[in-house]
Formats: C-alpha cells, structure tokens, sequence
C-alpha cells in the first residue's frame, strides 16, 4: 500500500481578511486559526502516516512474522494487543476446535471402536486487533458406549464482538454411523472375510494426527497434536490458538 500524500490547506492565515474584526472573528476565533495548520500536520502525522509506514513495513521487508503466543488447553483465556504488539496492529491467528471423541462396543474392548472427528482448522490471516480479546479453547470429547461425546469450539471476539472467528470441534462418533464428521474424518474398525480386521482411528488435521486402533492397548498410538480425533476409549486432543505477529526485522 502506497503512503498518502499530506493534501490539507494549510493556507489558513493568509486567507483571513486584513483587519479581522468581530463578531466574525473574536479572540479565541484567531487563535484557533492560528493553530489550524498545525493541527492538520500532527492529525495527518498521528492519524495518516505512521499508520501507513507501519502497514508498509508489513508488506515489505522490513517485518517478519513471529510467533508470539499459543493457547493450548482448554479454556477461556485474555489476549492484550499492548502485551503483545505487531507492526501495525496486524496478527495472523490459527483456530483450531477440540477433538471428537470415538465411540466402543459395551464390552469397553480396546480391539472395537470407531473414531471421531478431528477439530476443523481457521486461519485468519493479516487481522488488524487492537485492544483486548476473550479467547476460548475447545475442549476435547471423550469415547463413550454407543456414542461418544463431541469437542468443543474454539473462537476468540472483542468485548463488543466486532472481530469475531471460530473453529468448530470434532463431532463424535457413534455405533450407529461408525465415523465422527470434523476437519477430519475418524475410522471404524472392519472386520474381512478371512477374519483379519483392519482397526479404526480419529480424525487428522494439518496440526493433529488421531489415535490409531489396535489389537492390544499397547499396540495403540495416541493422539496427537491439537484438535485429534479420538478412538474407542483412547482420548483425543482439545484444540488451540496460535498467534502470530510481525516485527521489524
């Protein structure tokens, strides 16, 4: 973005009239005018340009995005801009829901389950925050008989909601419709002809791997990451919120 031109007059005091008089001009009226110009400069100067600068400074070289914070149990938590400042005011934010827990036979048999889904993922890229902002973890579900319990959202809004973003948790699944639906799908274990089976697992997304099935506890491999889907009675994993800012390099 190109920085805008100062184009206020500035013209103030040779445009007043040779011998200005009241009740058109007064005192305190001539005073103002005489500080007219210079009001003009420091609005532009406070208000214009160094907004611009710093916009520029994020578009070009001069900044480099950095990590600056990440919430990642489940919880409601507070974010100050002024505790973390980017060049700007603009941040890069990833939302990522609570995991969906799997679902197992009544026999409660780690060899017999189905996954849940994985928490859906939301960037939200170049957002201009100033001020302080609630954030909300999701939490992860839980596997359960029959049907298993789903994760958690994940958001972060203003006080008076003008910014406002979320990632929806995974959904559970269930005996009945063997997979749970997320920003990934988990799998239900399938048993062949032969007699061999192949075991379920929870739902992946780009910052989580869900848990693999097995035949024995110890042949299981939990979940990962944030926002996984679980199995059977293995967890998955609650969501999280990175954020992001920019500092001159």
């Amino acid at each position: 973005m190109a920085i805008r031109r100062f184009t206020e007059d500035c013209s103030v005091i040779s445009s007043l009239p040779d011998v200005p008089s009241p009740p058109a001009y007064n005192a305190s009226i001539l005073k103002a005018k005489f500080d007219e110009s210079a009001q003009k400069i420091k609005a532009y100067i406070n208000d214009t340009l160094i907004p611009d600068i710093e916009n520029e400074a994020v578009s070009g070289v001069t900044a480099v995005k950095k990590h600056l914070l990440s919430y990642t149990a489940a919880g409601t938590y507070q974010f100050d801009t002024a505790e973390h400042p980017s060049v700007g005011g603009v941040y890069d934010i990833v939302l990522i829901g609570g995991g969906g827990g799997g679902s197992i036979n009544s026999s409660r048999s780690p060899s017999s389950g189905t996954g849940g889904g994985a928490g859906a993922v939301n960037k939200v890229y170049g957002a201009v925050l100033d001020g302080v902002y609630s954030v909300t973890v999701g939490s992860a579900g839980s596997g359960e008989v029959g049907s298993g319990v789903s994760g958690g959202a994940t958001y972060m809004s203003s006080a008076d909601y003008s910014f406002l973003e979320n990632a929806g948790g995974g959904q559970a699944s269930s005996q009945a419709s063997k997979i749970g639906k997320g920003g990934g799908i988990g799998g239900g274990d399938s048993v062949y002809d032969d007699g061999t089976v192949t075991y379920g697992r929870g739902g992946d997304n780009e910052y989580g791997r869900g848990t693999r099935g097995g035949a024995i506890t110890d042949s299981v491999e939990p979940s990962q990451g944030y926002g996984a889907g679980g199995w059977s009675t293995f967890a998955p994993k609650p969501g999280a919120v990175l954020i992001y800012g920019y500092v001159r390099a």
